[in-house]
């Protein structure tokens, strides 16, 4: 991420909106303190965002790329090996730092990958947008991409690099289709495309800012009495189907999906049919009141939902808050994604970018314990989300994703500034 963005800005596009306000925060915790010692897994990495697990327990990591469409998804092995999966993804730099992939979800043989901002931003004056001058432009910011591969990710070794015109073919709504030299290949899709700006009536214009992707949805027991698999079981049916998704318990499978994304600008949580079709909003996150108002911000800061963790018919959202960054502000939501009713779950919080639930307690990642004064992130475990954490990772840098993985019984975590992902034994 780039140093550029800065809170003292006094133009309201870059100072309020939800986008910008996330890409300051990331950028100020480029200032923290050097880590505590903790396994890396992996490192070199350009701006790794969010992260997931495979069937096979590796690890799926997207990479925001060094601004001129080199943007990844890279698969990784518990014990460090990389290897590339997808590249030439959409990578941009902006005034407010790099942008690109932002999250990626498994669903076995094809991979959901998020794309943020990074084709017009709004300027001074409000209401006014134009192409982002500060480096090349995609038609598929903003977007989800499904990607199907032939053997599944698992066994992937030699990737697979769009062009420039794949993404205007993806787009248009094309299939694109890709073989290596080891007869492999992938096809890609345009899932769905977000609509970039909004009118806002407090800052003129509102960007989208997809960040945060997870599956949710599965097969019934009645789907499998009309597809006469009764006997496979509902676990072993979906396997199935993941695994050959052109097959009838796949193709059911598939209409069963959605894609739920958290819009980081938006403020949104949504809901996308696998299958591609309208986008339906969920929940419009509202503004935060902010306690240090009139002494530093406004009277309300933006919500910033970072980060989205489907548990059933429910989903856990992280939300950041915008700035001023006030600590214990922030909090994780639950969210009915049938009925939309939400409730706080944990609060108390600062500036979340990630949460995750395994072995019954939550993971919360915060990318720092206090963004104006230049803190370290942390990794959060709570038992009980009424009582006080244990502080897993206490010094991280720059923290913005979380998973876990079967293979070894660890959490794994993104650092965005020191392109590491770093391993944290909790079985």
């Amino acid at each position: 991420m780039s140093m550029h963005a800065h809170l003292g800005s006094r133009r309201p596009s870059q100072r309020h909106s939800s986008s910008k306000i996330l890409m300051a925060a990331l950028a100020l915790s480029c200032l923290l303190a050097p880590a505590m010692a903790q396994e890396i897994v992996t490192g070199g990495l350009l701006g790794p965002v969010k992260i997931d697990s495979t069937p096979g327990g590796n690890l799926l990591i997207v990479e925001t790329g060094s601004g001129q469409h080199d943007g990844t998804v890279q698969l990784a092995t518990t014990f460090g090996q990389r290897f590339l999966l997808v590249g030439g993804l959409p990578s941009v730099l902006m005034v407010e730092g790099l942008n690109g992939p932002a999250g990626v979800a498994d669903a076995h043989r094809t991979l959901y990958v998020l794309i943020g901002e990074g084709d017009v931003r709004g300027d001074a004056p409000p209401g006014v947008a134009v192409p982002n001058p500060d480096g090349l432009s995609s038609a598929i910011f903003s977007s989800i991409l499904a990607f199907e591969f032939y053997p599944v990710p698992d066994e992937i070794r030699t990737g697979f690099v769009l062009t420039e015109d794949d993404h205007r073919r993806l787009a248009d709504g094309e299939i694109v289709e890709k073989t290596n030299d080891d007869g492999e290949s992938v096809r890609a899709w345009l899932v769905a495309d977000f609509r970039d700006l909004e009118p806002d009536a407090q800052f003129g214009i509102r960007q989208a800012n997809p960040f945060d992707i997870d599956i949710a949805g599965g097969l019934t027991e009645q789907d499998l009495v009309e597809l006469g698999l009764e006997d496979l079981g509902l676990s072993a049916a979906e396997f199935y189907a993941r695994f050959d998704p052109a097959s009838p318990v796949g193709q059911r499978l598939r209409e069963r999906t959605s894609l739920i994304v958290a819009d980081a600008g938006m403020n949104t949580i949504s809901r996308v049919p696998a299958t591609g079709g309208r986008i339906r909003m969920i929940w419009r996150m509202p503004p935060v009141p902010n306690p240090l108002f009139p002494t530093l911000g406004g009277p309300v800061a933006e919500a910033v939902p970072t980060s989205v963790h489907v548990v059933g018919d429910t989903a856990l959202v992280g939300q950041l808050t915008g700035f001023p960054f006030v600590g214990g502000v922030a909090k994780v939501w639950t969210l009915d994604l049938v009925t939309g009713a939400r409730a706080p779950y944990i609060e108390g919080l600062r500036s979340v970018t990630d949460v995750f639930t395994h072995g019954g307690a939550t993971y919360v990642v915060q990318v720092s314990n206090d963004l104006l004064a230049g803190a370290p992130g942390s990794l959060l475990r709570f038992d009980d989300p009424s009582q006080p954490p244990q502080v897993v990772g206490p010094v991280l840098i720059g923290p913005t994703g979380i998973t876990y993985s079967h293979a070894d019984g660890g959490l794994f975590v993104t650092e965005n500034f020191t392109g590491t992902v770093r391993r944290f034994q909790v079985d």
